[in-house]
């Protein structure tokens, strides 16, 4: 399907050998880029060699990029941490652009920057940390940052790279926690104090991205076929959800659909089904709500998942463990949250977690990985960046046999069901 879609976005191009097939370019990167040690050695050397006499804090100047599929945001700060400039640019996922073309355009948001802070074209950001979607490989990421110092060296002395998880997760917590991506796809990482990741998910589409965008959208149009097929009865009517998908695909009937799903496949689109789905749950359509549920729950065993290799240290840190909430599936929180709180309290693995959303950009995380990669400290406003808009408590009680209700309200923000207190801060 990838190499349809592909082939699809090439058709009427006037250089179409320029269209890269992304398990082809793996392959390659993989293969150019097994140096032998003297090579590495003589990179390392460049990575850490940072010329000039020491500076000062307002002197030094840091990046930070957060690159992801669609657009980039670049942050500069000086030593202080004061935040100087910040730009806008386009994908930066070297996957689908390629390591040359990816490069280009991180030095050209880096230039703009410099060039808003009226810094010269010969000198070069202090350090920059990229935190961009597809960088989880060590070897690719070394091949970024070779040919970001070869081909523009005076765009920054030295930089760091991670994934656009990390960058999340380090804009908000300091020692560690669990951020979930729900975006289009679906990724669950967790950071421990002592710097070991574990993560859920990740794999894209056809594999997992379970409770993402695409996952949602996908799930509602396989109900509607199955259901009129009489293969299997959806759960709920399609009596909202079928006339939606006619109408956002503009199609008369399944077959229409079918271009959509394999002959112009473009996960974006189906992905944005989603929206639909979400208006449906505004208007109370059981099957749209049922969904949302049922994506609720899925996004909480990704959580349950890391949180087995989760210290203690977080789990017993205030307000239990610390869940970042990423992209805009988590707009629909509302109608997930009964899934979510069902499968955490049913799995009896988490006593407590709080689940937050950023109040500003990533490319702040991947501005302190820099700062940290040159050894520049400043103070880093962690509590300032995120805002916690659920916490979940299992209260510690004996059982008893009672007559009283199992749920009573207490105030708008929080219920306590039995053995548990649920509590519902500001919604995304």
């Amino acid at each position: 399907m990838a190499g349809k879609k592909k082939g699809k976005k090439a058709k009427g191009a006037k250089k179409a050998e320029k269209v890269v097939d992304e398990f082809q370019l793996r392959r390659d990167l993989r293969e150019q880029t097994r140096m032998t040690d003297t090579t590495k050695a003589a990179q390392d050397e460049i990575l850490v060699t940072a010329p000039g006499e020491p500076k000062s804090a307002e002197d030094i100047k840091i990046g930070g990029i957060e690159g992801g599929g669609t657009h980039s945001t670049l942050i500069i700060l000086d030593g202080k941490g004061t935040r100087l400039t910040e730009v806008k640019g386009p994908n930066t996922n070297h996957w689908v652009l390629g390591i040359d073309e990816t490069a280009a355009r991180l030095s050209a948001m880096i230039e703009k920057g410099k060039e808003q802070l009226d810094i010269p074209k010969s000198v070069p950001l202090d350090c920059v940390g990229l935190c961009l979607s597809g960088c989880e490989e060590e070897i690719t990421n070394r091949q970024l940052v070779q040919t970001l110092l070869e081909s523009y060296p005076h765009s920054a002395r030295d930089y760091i790279v991670d994934s656009d998880t990390l960058g999340s997760l380090r804009t908000g917590l300091e020692s560690g926690g669990i951020v979930l991506i729900a975006g289009t796809g679906s990724n669950a990482l967790l950071i421990n104090p002592d710097k070991k990741t574990y993560g859920c998910g990740g794999w894209g589409h056809m594999m997992g991205d379970e409770g993402g965008a695409y996952w949602i959208a996908h799930r509602t149009c396989k109900y509607v076929f199955d259901d009129i097929d009489d293969f299997i009865k959806a759960p709920k009517p399609i009596s909202y959800v079928w006339p939606a998908m006619r109408n956002y695909f503009e199609v008369t009937d399944r077959n229409g659909i079918l271009a959509y799903l394999y002959a112009k496949f473009d996960k974006s689109i189906i992905a944005n089904f989603t929206k639909e789905v979400a208006v449906g749950c505004e208007k109370e359509d059981p099957l749209c709500l049922l969904i949302f549920e049922e994506a609720g729950k899925l996004l909480a065993k990704h959580i349950i998942a890391v949180s087995k290799k989760a210290h203690n240290d977080l789990k017993l840190a205030p307000g239990g463990l610390k869940v970042i909430c990423v992209g805009s599936v988590w707009k629909s929180w509302k109608f997930m949250q009964k899934g979510f709180i069902d499968e955490i309290h049913d799995t009896h693995l988490i006593d407590e977690l709080s689940l937050l959303h950023l109040t500003t950009t990533s490319a702040l995380g991947a501005c302190y990985l820099a700062a940290e990669k040159i050894n520049c400290p400043f103070m880093k406003p962690y509590d300032e960046n995120v805002e916690i808009f659920f916490h979940y408590k299992r209260e510690q009680q004996p059982e008893t046999h009672t007559t009283e209700p199992d749920v009573a309200e207490l105030g708008n923000n929080a219920v306590i069901c039995n053995t548990v207190v649920h509590e519902n801060g500001q919604n995304t």
